[in-house]
């Protein structure tokens, strides 16, 4: 088959359009793991075909569903301009084919749902000009339409850039949204606590509020909506009022270098943190332990060097379980090697 792209007309196998098409949905699922990326890199560079039915499998993927390249890792650019006729018909039964499993996929997954795994990050590029900055085990889901732009955010935690437009920009987290119309900030949801979510603002204003509410940036405090001005975070957790305060940005954000920062943060706080990035389990043997307030800046996925640099400054010791380490008083003996 052939396909007009750009000015450039591209003949596409169908065996490779139809792979292309299973290797988007794929991508884009909720069970996408770094086997499964690296599947998609080891089939694109296979064949030169198979760069050529992506780059169109893609297109068609945009076109249909207002999602970007941005949202596959690793990108792949393609051209944005197609010719007049839809290109349904210009590709026939394959390509409708392929659009059936990109509409399955998106009925099965959410439409446009994106992850992260564990210790993994993601940058999306929207068509309206907005970035996300997906932070470790988040998924997410775009929804735009003509009237707004919605972002569900599942779980984990995300930075939002948004451009400024008429439409606002919502992003919804369990019973409660945050609105914005053009601003940057960062939301949080802990899987541990469903009715739980830290937003902190980084520049501009957002309007946090039951998601019944209108999508509208209120002018005045209104009864259940919080308006935060920039370097103000919200937090709301379960059977507490809602807390409003202005952290260190440098520290919010540091996640989006690679960085954990800590200032007098407990012990235990410091190692749920690490253990959000990290199939090594970090753990403290008792409260007191815990409570050992932690400094320093920290790479968000070196849960070992963190473990002993905690226990040479503290005179803890280390204690390996399977995949676990455990800081412990020093008269255990339980000592893990340093690599």
């Amino acid at each position: 088959m052939t396909a007009a792209m750009g000015t450039r007309t591209l003949s596409v196998p169908d065996g490779a359009l139809a792979e292309a098409a299973v290797w988007i949905a794929r991508l884009h699922g909720p069970e996408r793991t770094a086997a499964v990326e690296s599947g998609w890199r080891d089939w694109f560079g296979a064949h030169p075909d198979h760069a050529t039915a992506w780059e169109v499998v893609t297109d068609k993927w945009n076109k249909s569903h207002a999602i970007p390249v941005g949202l596959v890792h690793p990108p792949v650019r393609v051209r944005r301009r197609i010719s007049q006729r839809p290109i349904f018909v210009a590709l026939g039964v394959v390509v409708a084919a392929a659009s059936l499993l990109i509409g399955a996929a998106l009925v099965l997954f959410g439409r446009g749902a994106v992850t992260t795994t564990i210790g993994e990050q993601k940058t999306l590029n929207l068509r309206d000009g907005t970035r996300i900055e997906l932070n470790t085990a988040t998924r997410l889901v775009v929804r735009y339409d003509s009237k707004t732009r919605v972002v569900e955010l599942k779980s984990g935690e995300a930075y939002f850039s948004v451009a400024h437009e008429p439409r606002p920009f919502v992003v919804i987290v369990g019973n409660r949204k945050v609105i914005a119309v053009g601003t940057s900030f960062t939301v949080r949801r802990d899987q541990s606590a469903e009715d739980s979510m830290t937003v902190t603002l980084i520049e501009g204003r957002v309007a946090v509020a039951p998601t019944g509410a209108p999508n509208i940036l209120p002018q005045q405090q209104i009864p259940e909506v919080t308006v935060l001005s920039a370097g103000e975070r919200l937090q709301i957790r379960r059977h507490a009022p809602v807390a409003v305060d202005t952290p260190s940005i440098d520290r919010v954000t540091g996640w989006m270098r690679g960085q954990l920062i800590f200032d007098h943060t407990p012990l235990s706080e410091a190692v749920q943190e690490l253990n959000r990035y990290s199939a090594t389990r970090l753990s403290v043997a008792s409260l007191e332990i815990g409570q050992i307030p932690v400094s320093g800046t920290f790479r968000v996925s070196d849960s070992v060097s963190f473990a002993h640099a905690a226990a040479e400054t503290y005179n803890l010791k280390l204690a390996q379980r399977g995949d676990e380490i455990i800081l412990e008083p020093p008269q255990h003996d339980d000592i893990l090697p340093r690599e």
